[in-house]
């Protein structure tokens, strides 16, 4: 069974949040995208496409309709949907793609709503994640930052919440986070601290199979501009198709 690959949009995201990462996932690894999954503000979802087996590379795109849902409620959904992509196509293992909110959301999945009968994350690529804030709602540019042992000096409620239950974080997954440094003194992607994106680090360390962090530099590092980045596509791509 092949493994598919969902691509979550982040906070005010949509289906264009997430086509040019699926687009190069196809033109440059024979990858496919098979399904689309809406999610109504209720939680209803809606699929289109065909669920084929004989794809070596199935992506799966997801689309929240209400995209300004709290992390919670959106994980909620993320949990729907993988509870359908198993009852449906017997689908035991996943990886996910998420840019912004969507990694939160991804990690909030993980440690709160995934149970022994859900799909197994096996990759796990965030895109500019703010784990730890996000500028100008509770962090500003260079209030934190990460020591030399990965913690993050300072932690908003969030973080704390997600800390303390680090350990139900699922063994063997392997994380590529990617996070933007537009270079003009706020080591941030505009919307995104690095130490904020960089914070997953200290709370999924001990439980991942691998673990790798890359910053890209300049302006093609803004927040909204990393999922049209054509070096975020290169990495995104050989880490979950080589």
């Amino acid at each position: 069974m092949p493994v598919p690959t969902l691509y979550i949009h982040g906070w005010h995201g949509n289906e264009r949040s997430t086509d040019q990462l699926i687009e190069s996932a196809e033109n440059e690894k024979g990858a496919k995208k098979v399904l689309k999954v809406k999610v109504s503000p209720q939680g209803a979802t809606t699929y289109s496409g065909k669920w084929n087996s004989d794809v070596k590379h199935p992506l799966i795109q997801v689309v929240f309709e209400n995209n300004e849902a709290e992390i919670p409620d959106e994980a909620g959904w993320l949990k729907t949907i993988t509870e359908e992509l198993r009852q449906r196509y017997g689908i035991s293992r996943i990886n996910i793609v998420s840019h912004s909110m969507g990694g939160p959301v991804t990690l909030f999945w993980a440690l709160n709503l995934r149970d022994k009968n859900s799909p197994r994350l096996q990759k796990f690529v965030p895109i500019a994640g703010p784990f730890d804030g996000v500028i100008f709602t509770d962090d500003v540019p260079n209030q934190n930052r990460i020591k030399e042992n990965g913690e993050p000096v300072w932690k908003n409620a969030a973080y704390q919440s997600y800390y303390e239950k680090r350990g139900d974080f699922p063994r063997g997954v392997s994380v590529l986070n990617i996070y933007g440094n537009l270079e003009d003194g706020t080591n941030s992607d505009y919307l995104v601290t690095n130490a904020s994106a960089r914070s997953l680090r200290w709370l999924i360390k001990d439980r991942v199979e691998y673990y790798d962090e890359k910053m890209i530099k300049g302006p093609m590092a803004q927040h909204s501009k990393l999922h049209e980045n054509k070096q975020v596509d290169r990495l995104v791509n050989d880490f979950l198709f080589d």
